[in-house]
C-alpha cells in the first residue's frame, strides 16, 4: 500500500505517469508502476522497451529541432565551427565523477571546434575537489565552487543540504536533509560579467542539473538578458517538480515564454550510445544556431560525419 501511495505523489497529475513534462516516457513513476505489478523478468523487458521507445522519440525530437531551428536542408551531416569562433560550455552541477563534463571535453567539443573553454560549477566541496583533480592540467577547464542562486544572501553564504549518500541529491532546497554545509552563493549572470566572458561573440552551451535550482538560474539569466546568448540548453530539469509542483508550473511557464527548450543530457543518458548520438546531434544543431547568431557559416571539418 505504501508503495502504491508513493506513485500518487499528491498534487501531481496521473497523466505524468504516462508522460512526465520533464522526463518524458522514461520516468520513475511509470517504471515504478510496472515494477509493482509485474514479475521481475517481465519488468526488465518492459523497462528496456520503455527506454528504447523514449529514445526513438528523442531521435525524432532532435530531428524536429534541427528542422525548425536551421531548416530541412541541414538535417544530414555534422559541421565544425570555423577557426576563431570560440565555444563556451557551462556545466552546472558537475558532481564528483564529472562524467558528462568528461564526455563533452574529451569526445564532443574537440570535434566541433578548435577553441573551447569549459566552466564546471559544483556546490559540494568534496565533489568539487574530486572532480577538479580529475581534470588537473587542463587549461581550458575551469572549476568553480559554489551554489548557484538568484537572490544572494546578505553574507553570500547558502546552505547545501546533503543527501547522505553519493551526493547526487544534494540541494539548497531539500531542507528535510539533516546534514548541510555552507558554501558561497553565486549569481551566474554576475559571475559571467566578472569573468568578462564575451558571450555575444561566442557559441554558448549550457548543461544543468542542480536539484531544483534550475528555476533560479534561468530566472537570473532572463532578468539579465543573457539567456538570448545561450545557443543550447541541456539537462533534465525535473527536480523542482518533485519538490514544489506550484513553482515547477511557474518554471515551465518561464521556459515557454522565453522559448527555452532543454534537451536531455544527464547521467542516465551516458549508458546508451543511441541516446548519446541524439544528444551529439542536438549539440551540433545548437552550435549551428550559435554560428547563425554570430553571422558565421559552419565549415565541414574533422568532426564531420
Amino acid at each position: 500500500m505504501a508503495s502504491i501511495k508513493s506513485l500518487l505523489q499528491r498534487g501531481r497529475p496521473w497523466s505524468w505517469i504516462l508522460w512526465h513534462p520533464h522526463e518524458g516516457l522514461w520516468n520513475w513513476r511509470l517504471l515504478r508502476a510496472f515494477q509493482l505489478f509485474l514479475p521481475a523478468r517481465l519488468f526488465r523487458l518492459m523497462a528496456r522497451l520503455i527506454i528504447f521507445v523514449d529514445t526513438v522519440i528523442l531521435l525524432f525530437r532532435a530531428l524536429g529541432r534541427r528542422v525548425t531551428r536551421i531548416g530541412p536542408l541541414a538535417v544530414v551531416g555534422m559541421r565544425k565551427s570555423p577557426l576563431g569562433i570560440p565555444v563556451l560550455y557551462f556545466d552546472l552541477g558537475t558532481h564528483k565523477e564529472a562524467r558528462e563534463l568528461r564526455w563533452m571535453v574529451d569526445e564532443i567539443l574537440p570535434q566541433i571546434c578548435d577553441d573551447f573553454r569549459a566552466f564546471a560549477f559544483e556546490a559540494s566541496r568534496e565533489s568539487y575537489e574530486l572532480a577538479r583533480r580529475r581534470f588537473a592540467g587542463r587549461d581550458n577547464v575551469t572549476f568553480v565552487h559554489g551554489a548557484l542562486c538568484q537572490m544572494l544572501p546578505d553574507d553570500n553564504k547558502i546552505r547545501l543540504y546533503k543527501d547522505g549518500r553519493n551526493g547526487l541529491g544534494n540541494s539548497v532546497l531539500k531542507h528535510n536533509f539533516a546534514e548541510y554545509e555552507e558554501v558561497d552563493a553565486i549569481r551566474l549572470s554576475e559571475w559571467m560579467q566578472e569573468q568578462q566572458l564575451n558571450l555575444e561573440n561566442s557559441v554558448c552551451l549550457l548543461r544543468m542539473n542542480i536539484e531544483g535550482s534550475e528555476f533560479d538560474v534561468i530566472s537570473d539569466l532572463v532578468n539579465g538578458g543573457l539567456h538570448k546568448f545561450i545557443d543550447g540548453y541541456f539537462g533534465m530539469w525535473d527536480d523542482l517538480s518533485k519538490i514544489d509542483k506550484r513553482r515547477d508550473d511557474e518554471f515551465r511557464a518561464l521556459l515557454a515564454r522565453n522559448n527555452i527548450r532543454p534537451f536531455t543530457f544527464n547521467g542516465r543518458d551516458l549508458g546508451s550510445n543511441f541516446r548519446l548520438k541524439c544528444i551529439r546531434y542536438d549539440i551540433d544543431t545548437s552550435v549551428r544556431v550559435g554560428l547563425r547568431r554570430l553571422g558565421k557559416s559552419p565549415n565541414k571539418g574533422a568532426g564531420s560525419e
